[in-house]
């Protein structure tokens, strides 16, 4: 037995000092000074070599040091782990759980390979035609909508017209039963009957109305087509001037608008004739569309008050310092003359007896405007002395 004398027993403590203290320093990073080769020895190999100390001690020197270093390296370096690390580590590993089953294949018998479901496979889903007897036609909302979930659909064959409505009830019993309009291509007019008859004449241009009249006058035989003319002839009236009146009024209103309204300008000068000229072929353009459409319709007792009206409506108008510029003047005194003629020649006695008289004394008045009018008069003076001889 080997027995141990102090001095080795101090060596061996000294040569422990550096290896502990070697243990126990924090690592830095190694640089040029205090990096050592790999062929260089530490202090505590070199005491813990069975050759170095000279005795048989060094071994279990080793161990020790071995143990002091694991433990200072486990303080040093691994601190007290977070509550959640903690919790991490007892987890462990994640395991696949085993009391799940996958689906079964050829009659519940199952191979090996898919026994264990791979992370990568989507979860099974439930065979709901399998597992329950509702059939998904719709939505749940549109079902609770409706009232009931609708019977199986009846085969194309069995589609008719007269089952039509009877299908329907028994695919949706609470739907009621509309009948499609038909659409009918023809006039509103006609099928409208809430708006009056009146209303609905009054949207029609004149000939319209001609051919509706003419249409109805119309009947099987010659004889019973003019016992209806003849019906419709007595009921007509005098035509009504009224409208006429207010739109040559209208147009003569126009002149007078354009007139200057200055007190330092004159109204019957050039200068206000070259801004009144427009409305004034305007003004005569009315009173020969009127005129003309009163002698057209051989309405002459019509045109006789017509031209008592236009005559003062166009005595009315502007008399302008120039002569040249009154000849829209004279033209329209001109065509009322003539209209009143023709009144007189083709009326002659159907005009009434108050009607010519009046007419008689208007003439001797118009006659100051416009000289050519005394022809009316003569006209006038030979139709009351036929009815005289008469």
């Amino acid at each position: 037995m080997t027995t141990t004398t102090p001095t080795l027993q101090t060596r061996m403590a000294l040569a422990e000092i550096p290896d502990r203290l070697e243990a126990l320093r924090v690592a830095n990073t190694p640089t040029n000074a205090n990096r050592r080769t790999p062929d260089e020895p530490t202090p505590a190999t070199t005491a813990n070599t069975p050759n170095g100390g000279g005795g048989g001690g060094g071994l279990g020197l080793r161990v020790d040091n071995d143990m002091n270093v694991a433990q200072a390296q486990d303080f040093s370096f691994s601190p007290l782990p977070s509550p959640d690390e903690l919790i991490i580590r007892q987890r462990g590993r994640r395991r696949f759980t085993t009391t799940f089953s996958p689906d079964k294949v050829n009659g519940g018998v199952s191979g090996n390979s898919s026994s264990i479901r791979s992370p990568f496979q989507r979860t099974p889903t439930k065979n709901l035609q399998l597992t329950s007897g509702m059939i998904l036609r719709s939505s749940p909302r549109k079902r609770l909508t409706m009232g009931s979930t609708p019977p199986e659909p009846t085969p194309m064959e069995t589609y008719s017209p007269i089952k039509l409505t009877h299908t329907k009830q028994q695919l949706w019993p609470g739907t009621p039963i509309v009948k499609k309009q038909k659409m009918d291509d023809r006039p509103v007019a006609q099928t409208n009957s809430e708006v009056p008859l009146p209303t609905l004449l009054m949207g029609l241009s004149h000939q319209q109305l001609i051919d509706l009249i003419m249409c109805n006058i119309k009947q099987e035989t010659a004889v019973a087509t003019q016992s209806a003319e003849e019906k419709i002839r007595g009921q007509l009236p005098t035509p009504d001037i009224s409208l006429l009146e207010q739109e040559l009024h209208y147009a003569k209103r126009l002149i007078f608008k354009s007139l200057p309204t200055s007190r330092l300008c004159k109204k019957t000068d050039a200068a206000a004739y070259s801004k009144a000229a427009i409305h004034l072929n305007e003004f005569k353009r009315v009173l020969q569309t009127q005129a003309k459409r009163l002698h057209d319709s051989t309405h002459w007792d019509a045109l006789v008050d017509y031209v008592s009206m236009a005559w003062q409506c166009v005595a009315s108008t502007p008399n302008w310092e120039s002569n040249s510029h009154n000849a829209v003047r004279r033209q329209c005194f001109k065509l009322l003359a003539c209209s009143c003629y023709a009144a007189i020649k083709h009326g002659g006695m159907r005009l009434g007896q108050t009607r010519l008289e009046t007419l008689e004394r208007n003439l001797r008045e118009w006659s100051k405007d416009y000289e050519d009018v005394l022809s009316c008069v003569n006209a006038l003076q030979r139709t009351l002395n036929s009815r005289t001889s008469l």
